[in-house]
């Protein structure tokens, strides 16, 4: 296909082209069989596109807009629970709820639970405590037994 057809062909068919353009596009159509059989496509579209236009601007019939406010003022605005009615959005809720139970079911079961018990007396407290790195051993057990002596004499 020629681009002087392709860029011609529709003023050509609706009569807006005049001149030397006219005569040159018709000469080349008349010569080229290919651009020859896309004219006379187009103007049978063409043709038919006219005939589907309507005659003339189409008015709705009396009283038209008055039905159909009517019509919605009588239908009224749908509640809320009208939603969970809908399948597919009750398919898509019990979806979402499945895959939340999932998740919070992984979570619970790929963390690790941590004891954080209380000591209930000082001296378990001072046990669970990991030993801090002293001198000598000797300090160490010096230490241990004054706190010892420290929380059995201690009173209230």
């Amino acid at each position: 296909m020629h681009r002087s057809v392709e860029d011609h062909i529709e003023e050509f068919l609706e009569g807006r082209l005049e001149g030397p353009a006219r005569e040159a596009f018709a000469a080349h159509v008349a010569d080229c069989r290919q651009c020859h059989d896309l004219a006379s496509q187009m103007q049978v579209h063409s043709e038919l596109l006219h005939a589907f236009r309507a005659p003339a601007e189409l008015e709705p019939p009396p009283g038209f807009y008055a039905r159909v406010m009517r019509r919605v003022e009588a239908e009224g605005r749908p509640s809320f629970w009208n939603l969970l009615l809908d399948p597919v959005f009750g398919r898509n809720l019990v979806y979402a709820s499945a895959a939340l139970v999932i998740l919070m079911g992984v979570f619970l079961l790929a963390t690790e639970p941590v004891n954080h018990e209380l000591a209930s007396t000082p001296v378990q407290a001072m046990a669970a405590e990991p030993a801090a790195t002293v001198e000598g051993e000797e300090s160490l057990q010096t230490g241990r037994d004054s706190l010892l002596v420290t929380l059995a004499t201690f009173g209230e």
